[in-house]
């Protein structure tokens, strides 16, 4: 029999009960992370941007991850996750073939805005050159709004690169071993640099932002007023709580959460889709 190396769906790990029911309740929160680019983009280390993240990884293979990132989970369908601009994360490593393109073209850009920004003001003081200039109606206002498309949607690019393996972040310190993050398979989504300036907030921060606590849950809060990943009962495929124990109260509460907004037969097959990590890991 073959063995899937991917999963069909993508599973959001969370550390506690109260946590999992929030997002059965309200939907899964977008919040601002640290990532680390140490040598793989130039003038760039650490950032802080808000994303909301999930693992392709089948469930047999799940017991590392969970030691890491908790032992609560939903899984919802690869089809939802698609539909709503979740993406696989690119890898690389530094010196790769991916870094030197990504290092390229942000030394390069500049350089290509400085030289066109020159010929425009040949344009303005030279006579000859106002009909060509008319013509193809370039004004300043029109390049800037070029230079700033560009800038966001390589700002927004270089939020779905990771490193091979790198520095991880955990409860106010770096791990002291590297992690290798592409055994995460991890998929994400991250807003737009255009929906976050319209909602009044900055695409990126400084890394002391995500480091003191009430600086994080400040701008979580704001975050949280203007966006979040909804989705339908129909598209989940796991529930999984850490112990066999929980898993009546939690038949309950997915009652008390679906009950008067999903069908009857969508809230019994929600129900067979409850499973606790203690059955994968002696099972699976």
């Amino acid at each position: 029999m073959e063995t899937n190396i991917s999963a069909h769906t993508l599973f959001h790990f969370t550390y506690n009960k109260n946590s999992l029911l929030s997002i059965l309740k309200n939907g899964l929160y977008v919040r601002y992370s640290l990532e680390n680019f140490e040598s793989l983009i130039n003038d760039k280390a650490e950032i802080v941007f808000p994303m909301t993240c999930f693992c392709d990884i089948p469930l047999s293979h799940v017991r590392r991850h969970t030691n890491t990132y908790g032992k609560y989970a939903i899984g919802l369908s690869k089809s939802w996750g698609m539909e709503n601009k979740i993406n696989p994360i690119i890898y690389t490593y530094p010196n790769s073939a991916t870094t030197s393109i990504l290092n390229d073209v942000f030394e390069n850009i500049e350089n290509f805005f400085d030289i066109e920004e020159k010929e425009l003001e040949k344009f303005k003081f030279n006579r000859s050159a106002e009909i060509v200039y008319e013509r193809f109606n370039i004004r300043e206002e029109e390049f800037s709004k070029r230079v700033e498309s560009v800038n966001s949607k390589l700002s927004h690019f270089i939020r779905y690169i990771k490193p091979y393996e790198g520095k991880f972040y955990r409860n106010g310190n770096y791990l002291e071993n590297l992690v290798r993050f592409y055994d995460e398979r991890e998929w994400r989504f991250t807003p737009s640099r255009e929906f976050l300036f319209s909602k009044e907030m900055k695409d990126s921060y400084k890394s002391e932002y995500f480091i003191d606590p009430r600086k994080r849950r400040a701008l979580n809060i704001k975050l949280a007023k203007h966006i979040k990943l909804e989705f339908e009962p129909n598209d989940v495929k796991f529930i999984i709580v850490e112990r066999d124990s929980e898993i009546p109260d939690m038949i309950k509460q997915l009652d008390d959460i679906f009950g008067k907004t999903a069908s009857s037969n969508d809230l019994k097959l929600l129900g067979t889709r409850l499973i606790s990590l203690e059955q994968i890991l002696e099972n699976l």
